[in-house]
């Protein structure tokens, strides 16, 4: 479990509310603390998101050269979650956090001072790393918390944090660019990122049972990563998360192309994102309990289902209305499989290498962060916005066709 030092119980209680703009916070205890951490990141990070794009075409980028910088995220991801996954699993937790917390302290002011598009390979490089030392750690401790009937909802809170916070980031810096120019989201992200870096520091401690002795050597991990019979259910199920990863992707590379193509401003595109993020962040809540009741293997399918139904609808919205809908039945379908993949990566894999299942786990997530951007600027280069997104369609009926393959996991696991 994660210890919180004696008499800053209501410190850190303060803080969290502080932070988050909430009156009520969820008890700092065990994941608690690492879903909040996780939604100031996020909320962070989509607060340039509705401007991003132009930002990079601004600095010289055409659409292919703005798929390559945003995907460099996700491609450093790809590298390194699964190595760091498997190093807190061997070392401890919170030093790794650290690092990875400073990052996003630090890449907002180098994209205030970057001069050129080349310079975005290294900034969006280093948040990638950094993200990296983040990520899989928190899901980890999260499914370390949950008991075997619990991870559903365990898994759909923690996707919910993430998803409020995209939901309103988005509009917050949309609001900021239009009103105050476009350093002031930067700037506030910074703010954000440090007092992250410092609630960890400061308030929480090392996982009692992954501390090691100076001195000590790492132990070595024993047994089998994958449930016998559970490759192909893996496989799919990390599909699953390749998808949220493809449609994250797009959103940050040509929903404000997209927008801006039905007449909408910065703030409107805060506003899709504030309809796709809270939808999101709900359905995760309500399905992630659904989840822990049975029939994951359906709410996966239809989940998968209804985000192909709302790419398929994108081209023919022709307003603000319409296309917060459809973004919100996107979301709608990630709130739906979400929860029940992840719960199902968490019953039929090894307890004592979680680190390293949910790094790659991530690391699928990440790979659908690679793709979705160059197959987005590829075929937004090539054939217009639209084009890009009937190729979405395409990879939306495909990775619904591959949940079929998934297998329910039994009672008796873990």
């Amino acid at each position: 479990m994660i210890n919180v030092e004696p008499g800053t119980e209501k410190a850190v209680h303060d803080s969290l509310a502080a932070i988050k703009g909430i009156k009520e916070v969820v008890p700092v205890y065990g994941e608690h603390d690492f879903i909040a951490i996780a939604d100031v990141e996020s909320r962070s990070f989509s607060l340039i998101a509705p401007f991003f794009p132009q930002f990079v075409m601004d600095l010289g980028a055409s659409y292919s050269w703005l798929g390559v910088i945003v995907s460099v995220y996700g491609a450093v991801q790809l590298l390194t979650q699964i190595p760091i996954g498997r190093l807190s699993d061997r070392t401890g937790r919170k030093r790794i956090m650290l690092f990875g917390l400073a990052t996003f302290a630090l890449i907002p002011l180098l994209y205030i001072w970057a001069e050129s598009a080349l310079c975005l390979l290294f900034i969006r490089a280093l948040g990638g790393l950094g993200a990296s030392a983040v990520w899989p750690i928190a899901m980890a401790l999260i499914v370390d918390r949950a008991d075997a009937g619990g991870r559903g909802e365990a898994m759909g809170r923690y996707n919910a944090s993430f998803f409020s916070a995209l939901a309103l980031g988005p509009w917050i810096g949309g609001v900021l660019y239009d009103w105050s120019g476009q350093n002031a989201p930067f700037l506030l992200w910074a703010l954000l990122g440090a007092l992250s870096f410092l609630m960890v520091l400061l308030f929480i401690a090392e996982p009692e049972r992954i501390r090691l002795k100076i001195g000590e050597a790492p132990a070595r991990l024993e047994g089998g990563l994958i449930s016998p019979g559970y490759r192909m259910t893996f496989l799919a199920c990390s599909s699953v998360v390749l998808w949220s990863g493809i449609v994250g992707g797009f959103n940050f590379t040509m929903l404000p192309g997209y927008a801006a193509g039905l007449g909408l401003k910065a703030s409107d595109i805060g506003m899709i994102y504030l309809a796709y993020g809270s939808s999101t962040a709900l359905f995760n809540i309500y399905f992630g309990r659904q989840a822990d009741r049975g029939g994951r293997k359906r709410l996966i399918f239809i989940g998968c289902l209804a985000g192909a139904v709302g790419f398929a609808l994108l081209p023919l919205a022709g307003g603000l209305i319409q296309a917060a809908f459809l973004f919100s039945l996107l979301g709608m379908g990630l709130g739906m499989a979400g929860p029940a993949a992840a719960a199902l990566i968490a019953d039929t894999t090894s307890p004592s290498r979680r680190g390293e299942v949910y790094g790659i786990f991530n690391t699928a997530r990440m790979a659908g962060v690679v793709i979705g951007p160059l197959i987005a600027g590829f075929t937004a280069d090539m054939h217009g916005i639209n084009g890009a997104v009937y190729a979405f369609i395409v990879l939306a009926a495909a990775i619904t066709l591959a949940s079929l393959a998934i297998r329910e996991a039994g009672a008796d696991f873990n």
